[in-house]
């Protein structure tokens, strides 16, 4: 398919921290595009309801809502505008960049994984200054950006940081998102457990679907009733929908059925991508937009404790996980755990009460070169989506019956380097799958990428995006690191959990109508010329993590990541700084290594 977009000009925006990009770190031919890469070497999902459930309560009330269109389906941007651009930032060096991108696979409510493992390669071998990732995926994607555009990251004792200093300033920061749990996010979880607990003994235990079975207008009232209990983090589309609906009980049933599917992981029906979405998605990009903004310094920062903790707390910081630093005491008479949830008890509070810019309004790689990831309709089978999602909103439901050859792979970023992603995909990868399916979906904010990446079938119908496609969710995109190769970085790393690819994605993308000889070819794990394990080659290394094993703890999570294996040959990653043990090439695990089943 190989569907080129045609991306409008965006000119890069820089901040108090410089963009470290591929335009600022190779030389430019005439017609602008950066050198040739090396050539490539021969070198060897499930949703996250219950982690938005537990966190977004004690956030709702607070964000910012964005305007939403009268369908609710497509994504829109909020009015709160990112900082304005000095002309001293615009004067500030460069930074080598592109030594290292990470492509990050979508793991749910997973995702703290991704920190342990990150912070355990940054800690070995320096900063990953590059990224892409889908549905929790780009979640970690924009929080690593956001991390690298705070300006404290950068300054130490009124100097620029050596480049081992920000990177084991990087490591620290990455941690502590672990600590976000513990500081107070969760304070009302006990109320959203209450809820949650009635609500799914409600679906698993039938009493509202029998209600809607035997007097269906009472059954209506009644799911009503649960969802304005929930309040601001219910979608205000299912509420208006079950208000005009020609037939609520079917449009209550359906939905009702499709999430009892969804929290089991289930999707075998079509409608998956056509069902309105209870969680309200765009507020939970206002929500991840908060955290972006903390880490990033934006609106109400407290700058000076920031450098407190900072300097306190990094070089006690290496080697130990959260859990084990966040004991460790600072002169100041407080812990380096502590001391982090005050600042950001404070900065929520603040953000809560005065405001500031919510770094979702930011541009896709402000700061850095990354990439929000997401599966997408294209060509007719936007036209079918539309189709099949106004018949069922109508309560007439039709099939929806996609040509797979019209599903891609699309990714979020800037101009300039999506187009030199496609064209090295197209010169190296020519024959392969995953060029095929590449669909640049040009520039975007982050918050059309948080409300729609990880806005997963089961619990999301499809969004419509700013580039006229139709996201149908991150989960396309289990392990994408070719496009990363083809940008040319020295190495290139994967965040992967063993065990290949899941059910999940594989009844998506059959529902999708993809043949079993293509599925095959996307993700097996036993065919080495497959899509996914074609990236488990490339790859410079893959940590290889146990995240389905850790029950969704996120100490637990993250403690296994960052103790986990890297698996590689590449003589830049077989000699760790630090001298972590779990280096090197002998770890025959299946779904980690091409070729080894399971």
């Amino acid at each position: 398919m190989n569907s080129s977009l045609a991306l409008p000009g965006h000119d890069r925006l820089t901040h108090p921290v410089l963009y470290i990009g591929t335009m600022n770190t190779h030389n430019l031919r005439s017609e602008g595009v950066p050198r040739v890469p090396r050539p490539r070497r021969s070198s060897p999902a499930a949703s996250f309801l219950g982690l938005l459930l537990m966190s977004l309560a004690a956030e709702a009330t607070a964000a910012n809502p964005p305007n939403r269109t009268a369908s609710g389906s497509s994504v829109t941007s909020a009015t709160t505008s990112p900082p304005p651009v000095t002309k001293t930032e615009r004067r500030r060096r460069t930074i080598p960049s592109l030594s290292t991108c990470a492509g990050i696979r979508g793991n749910g409510q997973n995702l703290f994984a991704h920190y342990g493992a990150l912070a355990r390669h940054i800690e070995e071998y320096g900063a990953v200054t590059c990224a892409a990732g889908g549905s929790s995926g780009s979640i970690t994607t924009f929080l690593l950006e956001s991390m690298w555009a705070n300006p404290s990251l950068h300054f130490c004792d009124f100097r620029l940081c050596r480049r081992d200093e920000r990177a084991e300033r990087l490591a620290l920061m990455l941690k502590s998102v672990i600590g976000l749990t513990e500081a107070g996010v969760f304070e009302d979880a006990a109320i959203v457990g209450d809820f949650v607990n009635d609500f799914t003994a409600a679906i698993d235990g039938g009493n509202l679907l029998e209600l809607l079975a035997t007097d269906g207008p009472a059954g209506v009232e009644a799911f009503l009733r649960l969802l304005r209990d929930f309040g601001p983090l219910i979608n205000p589309e299912l509420i208006e929908l079950l208000l005009s609906s020609p037939d609520p009980v079917f449009h209550a049933t359906d939905i009702l059925e499709g999430l009892q599917d969804g929290v089991q992981f289930i999707v075998d029906d079509p409608a998956v991508f056509l069902r309105t979405s209870v969680l309200d998605f765009d507020e939970v990009a206002s929500f991840f937009g908060v955290f972006g903004s903390f880490y990033a310094a934006y609106g109400p920062a407290d700058d000076d404790g920031m450098l407190e903790w900072l300097g306190a707390c990094t070089d006690a910081s290496i080697g130990l996980t959260w859990e084990e630093l966040a004991l460790v005491p600072m002169a100041n008479g407080s812990t380096c755990g502590s001391f982090f949830r005050g600042l950001f008890n404070e900065y929520r509070e603040n953000f809560a009460t005065v405001g500031g810019p919510n770094r979702a309004e930011d541009p896709v790689g402000r700061y850095l070169p990354v990439f929000g990831v997401t599966g997408v309709l294209t060509g007719e089978a936007v036209d079918q989506w539309q189709e099949a999602r106004d018949a069922w909103i109508a309560a007439e439901p039709i099939p929806f019956e996609p040509d797979f050859d019209d599903v891609g792979v699309g990714y979020w970023g800037q101009s300039r380097e999506l187009l030199y992603m496609e064209r090295k995909l197209n010169l190296f990868y020519e024959e392969e799958f995953i060029t095929e399916q590449f669909v640049p979906l040009g520039p975007a904010t982050w918050r059309e990428v948080l409300a729609s990446s990880p806005a997963e079938p089961g619990f999301s119908p499809g969004v419509v995006l700013s580039s006229g496609v139709v996201s149908v969710g991150g989960w396309a995109d289990p392990l994408r690191v070719l496009p990363l190769d083809a940008l040319g970085a020295d190495t290139t790393i994967a965040i992967n959990r063993l065990g290949g690819v899941g059910g999940f994605t594989v009844s998506a993308t059959e529902l999708l109508n993809a043949t079993p000889e293509e599925i095959d070819a996307l993700y097996s794990t036993t065919d080495t010329d497959s899509t996914f394990s074609q990236g488990l080659e490339e790859a410079s290394g893959v940590w290889c993590t146990d995240w389905d094993g850790q029950g969704s703890d996120p100490n637990l999570l993250f403690n296994d990541a960052y103790n986990s294996p890297l698996i590689t040959s590449d003589s830049g990653l077989l000699d760790p700084q630090r001298g972590y043990p779990n280096v090197g090439p002998d770890f025959p695990i299946g779904g980690c290594v091409p070729g080894l089943a399971p």
